[in-house]
């Protein structure tokens, strides 16, 4: 080989190699970033624990009474309790482990920001009140529930997510959190989400927030994503840390989180839960409700958050003769719907082919228009320390590393949008036009569609959804199946639910 080929030949590969070097870095600095472990304040989380956990032999607790807690639904919680094998409050204590021990350790799942400093006093009150009575007086009764960290209480802070809200406490609690707690309901602690609900950057992996690092999907650890933003409540249920939580939902912040961590999630009928006292993110359409491993369980943390009335009488049969229409888009796994159409056939349901155009409603598009609205609104009435939300993007500017890890490009945007609803109001109004038209015309009972794929519009039209797990895909990524039915049919969709959930059994466990 001559000498000249030999130096032509190493330019080549240098050329090739510095090419190489160059699309790498090009993809690093261009490519969204993605999860890691980052994990803040878990020191003050577990001496919360600590201090409520030091007079009881944790390792006795353990071995005794978690078997009575880990995989149960609330009936059995509830039964267990009636027959003297666990109380409320080593049922608290159990959960407070947990979260120490699974969530809070290095590498944990990071779903929980703040622990009631009371919890485990309100559950040993739960235990006198049911010595006294005899009798629970609701199914929610003694039963440990989180919270998503934007809805308001008076005994623990109320953060979003956001670093600059650590220490808020809002001087009372929400609505929904007043009858949990009238209903006996031992709330435990908050959730992480995606800060703001996920309205800060659009870089930003899905169960992030400055105040508490990134929460983990345990199916699959910075390879699945948690979803959002009800990341943390999802979490902490599949987890066992908590037999149910409630999360919020602009659209598909409860749905999506439920089908990639294998529980249920209801999203109810607009406005059937209040909204007080929760910070917004579109208040026109923002909805709490429950997630948890059941749609029953659902259904008693709906009761325990309402008041409302819901026969848990369901039938496994419910979806026998019910026309339920499909709604798929192009990029959905053939496979898995294909399988659903066979379950809900199986079942004596019929199926139809619906379309739902994804470039005729939006939501999430329109956040900007009205989010610095109101933020203002809700900083005025329950006391943020920063009032306007230029206030919040300066004060983040001031140590970005920590407050703004991945930019604050969407507040941004939002601070100088216009700040009118007239297009969030269209986007209502066309989407129950659209959905009504259809339930109508096609005779339906309800709409399904896997995971959150076609959420927008029953979140536009306040319609309620209800996902159930329906096992993995062949990445072996959780699957949800998501249901979703006319406006004041909640009990009519907890019923088709629980038919699918009794005869599917999707959900995995860990």
């Amino acid at each position: 080989m001559s000498k000249k080929l030999k130096i032509t030949i190493r330019l080549v590969l240098l050329f090739f190699i510095l090419a190489v070097g160059a699309v790498i870095l090009y993809i690093k600095k261009t490519a969204p970033p993605g999860e890691e472990w980052i994990a803040y304040n878990n020191d003050k989380v577990i001496e919360a624990i600590d201090r409520q956990l030091q007079a009881i032999d944790t390792d006795s607790l353990i071995r005794e009474k978690e078997q009575y807690v880990v995989g149960k639904s609330i009936e059995e919680i509830q039964k267990a309790v009636k027959e003297g094998q666990i109380t409320y409050e080593e049922l608290t204590a159990v959960c407070l482990y947990r979260i120490k021990t699974l969530d809070q350790k290095e590498k944990g799942y990071n779903s929980v920001i703040s622990i009631n400093e009371h919890a485990m006093d309100e559950a040993a009150k739960r235990d006198s009140g049911i010595r006294e009575t005899g009798k629970e007086t609701s199914g929610i009764y003694g039963i440990p529930v989180m919270l998503k960290d934007n809805i308001n209480t008076s005994d623990m802070p109320t953060s979003a997510g956001a670093e600059a809200f650590s220490a808020f406490c809002p001087s009372e609690d929400a609505e929904l959190v007043k009858k949990l707690k009238e209903n006996g309901a031992v709330i435990l602690g908050k959730n992480n989400l995606s800060e703001f609900a996920n309205y800060v950057s659009s870089v930003m992996p899905s169960g992030y927030s400055g105040n508490k690092g990134q929460t983990v999907n345990p199916f699959g650890p910075l390879k699945i994503s948690p979803s959002g933003s009800s990341s943390g409540s999802a979490v902490a249920v599949t987890a066992d840390l908590v037999p149910v939580s409630v999360g919020t939902e602009t659209d598909g912040s409860i749905v999506a989180p439920s089908s990639a961590n294998s529980v249920v999630g209801f999203k109810p009928t607009r406005d059937s839960i209040s909204g007080e006292g929760i910070l917004p993110l579109i208040r026109k359409i923002d909805t709490a409700g429950p997630i948890a491993k059941s749609v029953t369980d659902a259904a008693i943390a709906y009761e325990g958050a309402t008041g409302a009335q819901i026969s848990q009488d369901f039938d496994k049969d419910a979806l026998s003769g019910k026309t339920i229409g499909i709604v798929s888009y192009e990029y959905n796994d053939a496979g898995m719907l294909s399988e659903l159409k066979k379950k809900l056939q199986e079942l004596g349901a019929d199926t139809v082919d619906v379309e739902l155009d994804a470039g005729k409603v939006t939501v999430f598009n329109l956040i900007h228009l009205t989010f610095r609205k109101d933020y203002e609104d809700y900083a005025a009435e329950y006391g943020l320390p920063m009032k306007t939300l230029k206030d919040l993007l300066r004060y983040n500017e001031e140590e970005p590393k920590r407050r703004i890890k991945y930019g604050q490009d969407w507040l941004e945007e939002a601070e100088n949008a216009p700040g009118t609803d007239d297009e969030i109001s269209k986007s209502i109004q066309t989407a129950d036009q659209v959905l009504d038209t259809l339930f109508r015309e096609k005779n339906l009972d309800g709409i399904a569609f896997l995971n959150s794929t076609a959420s927008t519009y029953p979140a536009a039209a306040g319609y309620p959804e209800l996902t159930v797990p329906f096992g993995a895909d062949k990445n072996n990524v959780p699957q949800g199946i998501t249901f979703a039915a006319r406006p004041g049919e909640d009990e009519k969709l907890l019923n088709l639910g629980y038919s699918f959930e009794s005869h599917v059994n999707g959900r995995l466990t860990l």
